[in-house]
């Protein structure tokens, strides 16, 4: 046989309906083709795509001080620094809920505060969640009933690429699933802000789209005008916004009055961060306003490396949720004081987990650093203890939330385990700290 030739042994094995938990979106209908180490993606969004690929690279060693050392070695060393460590913060959390559940471990036996790296479009959106509440929709509800899709700020699909693929299909198998129970094939998308990507417009052909095109940080100001327009009030009167603009939301507010289930969605972490707050109170404004004649509801978008999952595991473990402090017993919320990049000004040690991409720490040169990371990290600083994990859903098995909070998904393991989970590498950590897995 010539060495140019492929056994059946060495052919890759086709993998199909991988689940994805990178976004939030949570498509299960991924697939791939699998040879040994090597992962070439055969069907996902660019995204998904590029994290999912794997090489037939040999997986870093751990590294105390930037010198090769055992997984035992690089855990004894972590537990060190963290026995003496007066005020830890724990940031990334990019982790399963295996992962999670062991670094809240961490947490509870040596202190520290916790906070996801995508917790800031999250909090603005509780901002209005815990002051007045509101109707949400899950995306199936989305992709079954809706007939009016407001979306606030930029197109979604630079974040979630395969967003109107999923939630807007024209016909019957698109996007791995039947044809929409309950709404019409064509339904009206009308974007407030940034207009429809190329991408967007081909995803959604079929559908009529509307674009009512605000600057970003008049996007807040054009959801609050449309939910005064939904009140009753003349928004015409008042020269905010350019008249095209006013006299468009006015419209818009008629159309969604006669609309049988409008849903208004955003993604709060591309908005600016002092509007984010008002656009998730305008949109669930605008739903109050409509519920008395008509259905509506909210869809927030988010679920960045399973930040779902560590806001509900927060609650589930400690009654709070992130930005928490949790040590000696006790747990206290402070969402201002314990975001991460409030918290490290105060703080002699960083712990930083992030399994799904490569993403460095935030900066910090006030104590040691822990990186529990992605093994394709580029540090700009080498961390006192780097142990590189396995990415969940690629190296490891594991199961994270998707951005609706109502399924609970599990990730299959793709490869040969070369590589710690964030769990395993947590739970050698605990061991030192006296506390076993």
């Amino acid at each position: 046989m010539s060495s140019g030739e492929t056994t059946e042994a060495d052919a890759p094995r086709i993998v199909r309906d991988v689940v994805c938990g990178f976004c939030g979106l949570g498509c299960d209908d991924i697939e791939v083709a699998v040879a040994g180490r090597v992962v070439m993606p055969r069907k996902a969004c660019a995204d998904a795509a590029r994290l999912l690929a794997r090489g037939d690279v040999p997986p870093p060693s751990p590294r105390v001080n930037g010198a090769p050392v055992s997984l035992a070695e690089a855990a004894a060393a972590a537990a060190g620094h963290l026995k003496a460590a007066r005020a830890s913060v724990f940031s990334g959390l990019g982790a399963d809920l295996e992962g999670h559940r062991r670094l809240y471990d961490i947490a509870m036996t040596a202190g520290a505060s916790i906070d996801h790296s995508a917790s800031a479009g999250l909090f603005a959106n509780l901002d209005r969640l815990a002051r007045r509440g509101w109707i949400a929709a899950t995306l199936a509800e989305v992709r079954n009933r809706c007939d009016l899709l407001v979306v606030f700020g930029d197109d979604p699909a630079a974040s979630f690429g395969r967003l109107f693929e999923r939630i807007m299909p024209v016909r019957a198998g698109e996007g791995g699933d039947a044809a929409p129970l309950f709404a019409p094939s064509a339904r009206r998308v009308v974007m407030i802000g940034a207009p429809f990507s190329d991408a967007s417009r081909k995803a959604l052909a079929g559908h009529e789209l509307s674009e009512i095109l605000v600057p970003p940080e008049q996007v807040a100001t054009a959801g609050a005008m449309l939910a005064s327009a939904l009140a009753g009030r003349d928004i015409g009167a008042v020269p905010v916004l350019p008249g095209l603009a006013g006299a468009s939301l006015a419209e818009l507010a008629d159309l969604l009055r006669a609309a049988r289930y409008s849903v208004f969605t955003w993604n709060a972490a591309t908005l600016p961060a002092s509007d984010a707050a008002a656009v998730a109170g305008s949109a669930a404004e605008a739903v109050d306003l409509l519920s008395p004649t008509t259905r509506a509801a909210v869809l927030p978008l988010g679920g960045r490396d399973n930040v779902t999952g560590a806001h509900q595991l927060a609650l589930w473990r400690f009654g709070y949720p992130l930005r928490t402090v949790i040590g000696a017993g006790t747990s206290r919320h402070a969402p201002d004081l314990y975001a991460t990049e409030t918290a490290l000004e105060d703080a002699d040690l960083l712990l930083h987990a992030s399994a799904f991409r490569p993403d460095p720490p935030p900066d910090f040169t006030a104590g040691p650093v822990i990186a529990l990371a992605h093994p394709d990290t580029s540090f700009a600083r080498e961390p006192d203890v780097f142990i590189p994990v396995g990415t969940p859903g690629v190296d490891h098995p594991g199961h994270v939330f998707r951005m609706d909070s109502v399924v609970c998904l599990p990730l299959q393991g793709l490869r040969p385990a070369e590589l710690p989970s964030v769990a395993e590498a947590a739970s050698a950590i605990l061991a030192n700290l006296g506390r076993g897995a």
